[in-house]
């Protein structure tokens, strides 16, 4: 290979590069001496050029590659006065390119450049703009302190490897199906959006974003982006901010930003998979109108505001994931959006746990939800399933719904919730089935609700364990109530109840409690409580049907205030007082039943205006008589008169 050396005081008849150029044949090198040249050079044939590196070697002028040249450029500075214009191939390295003389350093136009070991500075606009079909390679090369951006792709190609992009107002700017890889390269303070993707694709592994003034990376209309191991951090916008486009981040790192982590919008689609997105002002990650986003294996955690937050019928599926440490709602779903969550864990919030509005749905699988400084659930017009969950340790309700919320349990614990662990109010249907409620208030119901309550057990509470009031309605089936220090149940303010095949026992206080409302007891058992079995007051109704009561220490069943129960079929044993009491109007009808008690001298009492009739009934007991009636009461069998 033919080596053309250009000097300023020899060769005098070859001491341009253009001169040196046209002399050049195939495969020659233009060996250029330490010296500014000025000179403009449109190359018509294949060239490498190159200087010795030791010392500052400047071209300064207006270059063009056309198509079909390769030119090569080596240890030089270039100060274009103009853009350097690639139609062909241009390959740099080790070069240095100063734009204070241009609005952009490299203009391609359906051309290929390569720049290994490059600085390009200083552009007033651009640095490098790839336009119509071009293609690039960087590696190891510095862009800063460019004008607006440090490269513009538009309908083009670029790879870019351990690169640093640094003090311009945008990193790269993708347009109309571009492509972008990216490889371990660092990203920083741009005082604008460090990356916009707009109907194009960039896909990154290694790279770190952080401290810009915009957002870290922006993709819109269509794009696909992925990052894999990729670090976003520090930027006062939220960091990646995508809409209507598709998203993929795996083994990523999204931190410290000022405003939120991740925003998915407007038709996205996501997934996130073994990522940590945390310490955010606002949301770690929004994602609202539409999106679609499955979540994997990811931490979640410590944001000053909601953590996740999922609105404008959006759909968000959550597997194996933690989220913690938020300063409010660690999950907020709302207008008519949709979240299921498999094996997560919710924990350590400052406030709720889910907060699920405007008919928002949440499904939950396998997962805990605990320590939570108010609910690990708040509904309002919304819908909540959970199979399999625990919540427990929250300083609030496990679960608070309102207003015309459905709720459907199974297979899920309760326990050390400081406030019941299920609160509903005002049109709420709640279906729970198989599950256990413990150490702590189980159910409060109130203002028209419903319970749909099968297999389930409440048991260890210091309160009353079930409140079901204000024109509510629960139905318990196949359940376990005990070992409550207060009260089992209360029915209060004209609601109903009805329990069948159940089991109610140890109870401080009445294990049923009845008051201006009305409840059915089929095949049910209510024994060994300290105190009644039923307390039934003002204008209650209570029907007992083929059920078992015994072993109470106060009278087994106690009406007052113009109420009604009606027994049949029911075996009364082992009380310690009377097993029938009625006083103020109240009246008892008993049929075919057992009443035993060898332990209080009357069986059945009726006091103050009320009254007891029994038929085909059974009553005894050892100690002498067995009815007390006084102040107009009266107590009949089927022996007796019967007064109309």
């Amino acid at each position: 290979m033919a080596i053309l050396k250009l000097f300023s005081t020899f060769f005098s008849n070859v001491k341009t590069m253009r001169r040196a150029i046209q002399r050049s044949k195939k495969g020659d090198q233009i060996k250029l001496s330490p010296k500014v040249y000025r000179e403009s050079i449109q190359f018509d044939k294949d060239v490498l050029i190159s200087a010795s590196g030791d010392e500052e070697t400047v071209m300064e002028g207006i270059f063009i590659i056309p198509n079909s040249v390769q030119v090569t450029l080596q240890n030089v500075t270039i100060s274009p006065t103009s853009q350097i214009y690639v139609e062909g191939n241009l390959k740099l390295e080790n070069c240095r390119l100063i734009g204070s003389k241009t609005d952009t350093l490299l203009s391609v136009n359906k051309g290929t450049i390569n720049l290994e070991k490059c600085e390009l500075t200083n552009a007033k606009e651009v640095a490098v703009a790839l336009l119509n079909n071009s293609k690039a390679y960087f590696k190891n090369c510095i862009f800063h302190s460019n004008g607006k951006m440090q490269v513009l792709l538009q309908d083009s190609e670029a790879i870019v490897e351990q690169c640093e992009f640094t003090n311009t107002k945008h990193g790269f700017w993708l347009k109309n199906q571009s492509k972008l890889y990216s490889d371990k390269n660092h990203f920083h303070q741009h005082y604008g959006t460090q990356i916009i993707v707009d109907h194009s694709s960039f896909e990154d592994f290694g790279s770190i974003f952080e401290r810009g003034d915009g957002n870290g990376i922006y993709g819109l209309n269509q794009s696909v982006i992925a990052l894999q191991n990729s670090t976003v951090r520090y930027h006062k916008l939220p960091q990646i901010w995508i809409e209507e486009s598709t998203f993929k981040g795996q083994h990523c790192m999204i931190q410290h930003g000022k405003e939120s982590g991740i925003y998915f919008k407007d038709l996205t689609e996501a997934s996130l998979s073994y990522c940590e997105v945390s310490h955010h002002q606002k949301e770690n990650l929004l994602i609202s109108n539409k999106s679609r986003v499955n979540i994997e294996q990811c931490h979640i955690h410590s944001g000053n505001e909601i953590g996740i937050k999922i609105k404008e019928q959006s759909i968000v599926n959550f597997n194996e994931t933690i989220i913690k440490y938020h300063n409010l709602s660690q999950v907020y779903i709302t207008d008519h959006s949709i979240c299921s969550m498999s094996q997560c864990i919710i924990k350590d919030g400052s406030y709720i746990g889910l907060f699920i509005d405007k008919k928002g749905s949440a499904s939950l699988v396998k997962s805990e939800i605990s320590k939570h400084e108010s609910s690990a659930f708040t509904l309002i017009d919304a819908e909540l399933n959970i199979f399999e969950c625990e919540i427990m340790e929250n300083k609030g309700n496990g679960i608070l719904a309102i207003e015309k919320s459905i709720v459907d349990i199974e297979l899920s614990k309760f326990f050390d919730n400081y406030m019941p662990h299920i609160a509903c109010k005002t049109n709420v249907i709640i279906t729970l089935s198989q599950s256990e409620l413990f150490n702590g208030k189980s159910i409060i119901a109130v203002n028209k609700s419903e319970l749909f309550i099968f297999e389930t057990k409440f048991y260890n509470c210091d309160q009353v364990q079930i409140e079901v009031s204000d024109h509510s309605t629960a139905i318990f089936e196949h359940c376990q109530i005990f070992n409550g220090g207060s009260y089992g149940i209360k029915i209060t303010r004209n609601s109903i109840s009805n329990f069948i095949n159940s089991h109610i026992s140890h109870h401080a206080l009445a294990q049923i409690v009845v008051n201006d409302s009305s409840l059915i007891i089929n095949n049910s058992e209510l024994v060994d409580g300290k105190r009644n079995g039923l307390l039934i007051q003002n204008h209650s109704e209570v029907f007992i049907r083929d059920s078992y009561i015994a072993k109470h220490l106060k009278p087994q069943i106690w009406l007052d205030y113009e109420s009604t129960v009606d027994l049949d079929g029911v075996q009364m044993t082992d009380g310690h007082q009377s097993d029938l009491h009625a006083q103020n109007r109240s009246a008892i009808y008993v049929s075919d039943s057992i009443i035993r008690n060898d332990k209080y001298r009357y069986n059945v009492q009726a006091m103050n205006f009320s009254k007891i009739k029994l038929k085909k009934t059974v009553i005894e007991n050892k100690l002498g008589e067995v009815f007390y009636s006084e102040n107009n009461s009266l107590i009949t069998t089927t022996m007796d008169e019967v007064d109309s």
